[in-house]
């Protein structure tokens, strides 16, 4: 009996392309890694690395002062828009301090290469918790992980939301396995290194995890007190009384991509210099807070859920972490790779606003890892403050409003989609409880 031909629209022709697609991944991975290896490593061993690491001279500073028995904050500096400093919670100088024990250039080169293991096995653990079984989900980790503009530049300038993603992608596996009390553990460990992931804490509240939640505020309580035991309580309170406040303050910095970092472009209020305290930025700004996290608790239900569902709420927890707090500056949006990666799962399992999922995720890819990316490459602050004084300023202030607002474009979508009561179209799909 002769085989019938696939009929056109079939997929006959995606099949036919996907060995070739998948030679063209394997290549870019391996060259995106060849370029890791040579830019993070070899480079770095030759004293030769190119990247400011700028950042890394608080987490320094702060490693030293544990050491040496002194404030982590004595050179915080909130004086400035983008402030500088040492401004984490003191459990995160805590962890800091074995950084202490290495000479300057190794304390830099462990903490590079620490990051880029980070960031590229959290990549891995999302994109393998997250995309379709039939992809090759390690290659594209691994190729997100070492393109994605907003995370290469932590390793550039030594930032530690790499730890953080990691942190929150070992969260996101035991949030679609089940695992309630470890996923709770993990968020409060995160939390108590840098505050955002509190937010995720509600994801858990919402499916009636409350085991979840109790680990998750047991654990950070526990980094407290811990903190409080090993650096003494002076420290706690400098954190909370000079530093916090700072941190909560109005930023319209164009690097802040947060609901108040929008408010504030818009307003034109404290993008260049610290402004005063203004009320009704403050209130519409919390205004959106609470409807981002209004979604949030739409999007996220109690009951049967697949993996891809289950993967999407917690997505869903993750842009609402990076839309509701006082800043988030570009780098940290690292953790859009776990919503991108979210849509895309959701998208394949479901076909549900396949269309709309698959284009905000295009679009924020794009808009933030391309456009940004470009950006930032060629402005400088120099020119920033000659904008300012041109007749563009105000619309140039809210283009950079761009990653900001395709996040909440994504997280709209993505939470639309999980409200629809449609099924899984894939047979077999597994659901869990």
């Amino acid at each position: 009996m002769a085989r019938r031909r696939p009929a056109r629209g079939t997929g006959g022709s995606a099949r036919a392309w996907r060995p070739l697609l998948s030679l063209v991944l394997s290549a870019a991975a391996i060259a995106a890694g060849v370029g890791a290896v040579y830019n993070f490593v070899v480079l770095p061993l030759a004293g030769a690395f190119t990247g400011p690491f700028e950042d890394f001279a608080a987490y320094s500073q702060a490693a030293h002062a544990v050491a040496a028995g002194t404030t982590p904050y004595a050179n915080f500096d909130g004086g400035t828009v983008v402030m500088s400093g040492f401004d984490y919670p003191p459990f995160a100088a805590l962890v800091l301090r074995p950084l202490d024990l290495l000479s300057s250039r190794w304390q830099e080169i462990t903490w590079l290469w620490l990051s880029l293991a980070a960031l590229v096995g959290g990549a891995v653990i999302v994109a393998r918790t997250l995309l379709p079984a039939v992809w090759p989900r390690a290659r594209i980790g691994i190729l997100a992980a070492l393109i994605f503009a907003p995370a290469t530049y932590n390793l550039w300038h030594g930032q530690i939301n790499p730890v953080i993603f990691l942190l929150l992608a070992v969260a996101l596996s035991d949030y679609v396995c089940g695992h309630r009390t470890r996923c709770g553990v993990v968020l409060g460990f995160a939390a108590g290194i840098k505050l955002a992931p509190v937010v995720l804490v509600i994801v858990l509240a919402r499916r009636g995890w409350w085991r979840g939640v109790a680990a998750a505020a047991a654990t950070g309580v526990a980094t407290l007190l811990v903190a409080v035991a090993a650096l003494g309580w002076p420290v706690t309170h400098q954190y909370l009384t000079s530093v916090l406040p700072v941190l909560n303050r109005d930023n319209g910095w164009i690097y802040n991509q947060t609901w108040n970092g929008v408010i504030s472009r818009l307003a034109e209020h404290a993008v260049l210099t610290s402004g005063s305290p203004s009320l009704w930025l403050h209130l519409v700004a919390t205004a959106l807070s609470v409807g981002t996290v209004a979604v949030l608790l739409v999007a996220v239900r109690r009951g049967d859920r697949s993996r891809a569902e289950r993967g999407a709420e917690f997505a869903c927890g993750v842009l609402a972490m990076l839309l509701v707090g006082s800043i988030a500056w570009y780098p940290v949006y690292v953790h859009l790779l776990i919503a991108v990666a979210a849509a895309l799962g959701l998208a394949h399992e479901r076909g549900l606003h396949r269309r709309a999922l698959q284009g905000w995720s295009a679009a924020a890819l794009i808009g933030i890892g391309v456009i940004g990316a470009m950006v930032i490459a060629v402005i400088t602050m120099a020119s920033i403050v000659d904008i300012s004084h041109g007749p563009l300023w105000w619309a140039f202030l809210q283009a950079c409003s761009l990653p900001a607002l395709l996040a909440a474009g994504l997280l709209a979508t993505t939470a639309r989609s999980l409200r629809d009561p449609g099924r899984a179209v894939i047979p077999g799909a597994v659901r869990v409880l």
